[in-house]
């Protein structure tokens, strides 16, 4: 039998480095910036560690909820299977845990939306325990094969090369949040974020070397930022990108998910773009050539 622990997120420790999502430094500094208290939900078999589920708790007139909080794209689940166990056998044991954390989640929780990454694609045993599975999209890239546009983003590209820009990696947070105000207020987003949070969020993620910033350059100004995420496994993660308004009529938002894809390829299998449920930006990343996955979303 399976039995769950609650736990601080300092307590994991069942490989080297953990999954990004479920990294202790990625767990404490994304619930300090949206003021929520940050668990880990770990299932055991004996002493034997299986599976790990952050949890970002907050509270409302006295009642516990579950929250997304900015930052963290995804909370997941994440397994820690045995090499030599058998597909159906894994298979088999998923479920049976997924139907432990549900039953659990839903006896502690009244309110929660969880976000699984896409690698998680069975979601029965949360439904048949009472819990809803809402279906959210995402656009990725293997990163072995390069880009095949659309004749519009080509157009896109070439003024791009015209235009001069110089791709680089520098961090530069308060230049991205800049560019990121700007396009929120153009935008017309009206959003409760805490900048001076978010700026002590990047600075934790990127001294645990969790976070890089890719940017673009004209006349020697970042006039594109893009936040990537990572912990030394197949995907990263390109979690936000704010872009000067003139640059993008340049064709600035093509050109940098070109050259970002160029600068991993051979360190990490796949780029999550972190989105597809906007129509702008899932026809934007569509006419790019990237490829549509499915997630989950968990909630009552």
């Amino acid at each position: 039998m399976y039995e769950l622990l609650i736990q601080t997120p300092d307590t994991l420790s069942w490989r080297a480095e953990a999954p990004l999502w479920v990294h202790p430094v990625f767990i404490k500094s994304a619930a300090e910036m949206s003021n929520a208290d940050a668990k880990l939900l770990l299932c055991y078999k004996g002493s034997q560690l299986f599976a790990a589920m952050p949890l970002y708790e907050k509270k409302l007139l006295g009642r516990k909820r579950l929250i997304n909080p900015v930052g963290a794209y995804y909370q997941g689940l994440f397994f820690n299977w045995e090499d030599n166990m058998p597909p159906n056998r894994r298979l088999l044991d998923a479920l049976q845990i997924t139907g432990a954390l549900a039953k659990y989640l839903k006896s502690n929780y009244r309110k929660m939306q969880i976000n699984l990454t896409p690698e998680i694609t069975d979601v029965r045993g949360f439904v048949w325990n009472g819990l809803k599975a809402k279906p959210l999209y995402t656009f990725t890239h293997d990163l072995a094969k390069p880009l095949q546009p659309l004749s519009d983003e080509r157009k896109q590209l070439n003024r791009a090369v015209e235009t001069g820009f110089v791709f680089g990696e520098e961090f530069v947070p308060m230049r991205y949040i800049e560019l990121m105000k700007a396009m929120q207020t153009r935008k017309n987003h009206h959003t409760d974020m805490d900048y001076p949070r978010l700026a002590k969020h990047l600075d934790q993620l990127h001294e645990a070397g969790l976070m890089r910033q890719y940017n673009l350059y004209m006349g020697g100004n970042i006039v594109s930022a893009n936040i990537l995420l990572h912990n030394n496994t197949r995907t990263a993660y390109t979690i936000s990108r704010a872009t000067d308004i003139e640059a993008l009529k340049q064709g600035a938002s093509s050109w940098h998910s070109k050259c970002l894809i160029e600068a991993l390829a051979g360190e990490f299998d796949y780029l999550d773009f972190c989105g597809a449920n906007d129509p702008d930006v899932g026809r934007f990343k569509a006419a790019l050539g990237l490829e549509l996955r499915l997630f989950f979303q968990i909630h009552t």
